[in-house]
């Protein structure tokens, strides 16, 4: 049982991406409507924080009564340092969804440090003996009737955060989300102890200087449409053959992205002039295993001067995920679909070309 405490304020998070990699074996997955759900977590986020089991079992009976499909993360808006750090995860979905995605191993935690782009992922529930990973499971029961579509499984989960991710870092906005796949909540932002703003992180990897090869900073026809804020990703094959992830990202320039002075940096289409670095962070989810691939850049912001203080800072990106995907490994046989996390944002998620069916 985990103490109350007194005065926090209360993050909640719910499903608004839409489900995408499982789509075509013919289910209907989509989100619903979430403000039902968001009244019923913040109505009652003291007694689920604190693990009441009575509360939880009561928020499973009223979410069962609404149309809902998706995932709540529930989560304080503060933490204390050390010690646990509780959050309240429920998934509705129905039981054909169940059949496809079950929740142990698929049922994730993930903790996002906007400052610096590190990001951890692990399982929301419980791991096998002495915290190993279990290889995916391939193997499933057989295919539910068409009447399982409609019928509605709901369950909630009382987790320690810090049990889970152990070395959380001291970040003054922690973002966290729950994954089951294709499915992702939206963000909770959870304040641990203060800490000094970063020094902005080196640009990495550096830009290319050859025509054609990546990395590349720069825009082409090819990147998705910059959005109003937030970030735009899709992954798509060269003519080579390889996958290429390819980003635009349009932020607000906070103090540990602008650089002190402009930098020259070297590209394939000449010079540029960098005034403003962004961290951007993969993770390639795998269906049935919670070995979550995790890569990290950190992407230059190219401008003709210093970046005022909360001037919107527009940016793109292109970088081969070669390395992402070993050949040979027990992965190439199963679903993946991967998610790029930038500060509170997240595109995705994105299903890699080729990738096979069952």
């Amino acid at each position: 049982m985990i103490g109350r405490m007194p005065g926090a304020l209360i993050g909640l998070a719910l499903l608004v991406a839409p489900a995408v990699g499982l789509a075509q074996r013919g289910t209907s997955m989509a989100p619903t409507e979430t403000t039902p759900i968001v009244a019923l977590m913040q109505r009652a986020a003291p007694a689920l924080l604190r693990g009441d089991p009575d509360a939880l079992q009561q928020l499973e009976l009223d979410a069962a009564d609404e149309p809902f499909r998706g995932i709540a993360l529930l989560a304080p808006a503060q933490a204390p340092p050390s010690g646990a750090l509780p959050v309240v995860i429920l998934v509705q979905k129905s039981s054909m969804r169940g059949w496809e995605v079950t929740e142990e191993p698929n049922l994730l935690l993930a903790a996002f440090d906007g400052d610096t782009g590190a990001l951890q992922i692990a399982r929301a529930l419980d791991t096998e003996p002495g915290g190993k990973t279990p290889a995916p499971n391939l193997r499933r029961p057989p295919r539910p009737p068409a009447a399982a579509e409609q019928t509605t499984m709901t369950n909630t989960y009382h987790v320690d955060a810090r049990a889970r991710l152990p070395t959380l870092p001291q970040s003054r906005a922690l973002v966290l989300r729950a994954l089951a796949f294709d499915w992702i909540s939206d963000p909770v932002r959870v304040s641990l102890h203060a800490r000094p703003a970063p020094v902005p992180p080196t640009i990495d990897p550096l830009p290319t200087t050859k025509p054609g090869q990546l990395p590349t900073y720069e825009v082409s026809k090819h990147h998705p449409p910059t959005p109003d804020l937030g970030v735009a990703a899709r992954i798509e094959r060269t003519r080579d053959g390889h996958p290429t992830l390819l980003g635009s990202f349009a932020l607000a320039a906070a103090p540990e992205r602008r650089l002190p002075a402009p930098l020259a940096l070297p590209t394939a289409a000449g010079t540029q002039q960098a005034v403003a670095v962004v961290p951007v962070t993969l993770a390639l989810v795998t269906l049935d295993s919670a070995r979550t691939i995790i890569r990290r850049w950190v992407v230059p912001v190219f401008g003709a001067s210093q970046v005022p203080a909360a001037q919107r800072l527009v940016g793109h990106f292109a970088l081969d995920l070669r390395d992402l995907m070993p050949s040979g490994s027990a992965e190439d046989a199963a679903m993946q679909v991967a998610y790029v996390f930038m500060d509170q944002h997240v595109a995705g998620p994105l299903t890699l070309p080729g990738a096979p069916r069952r």
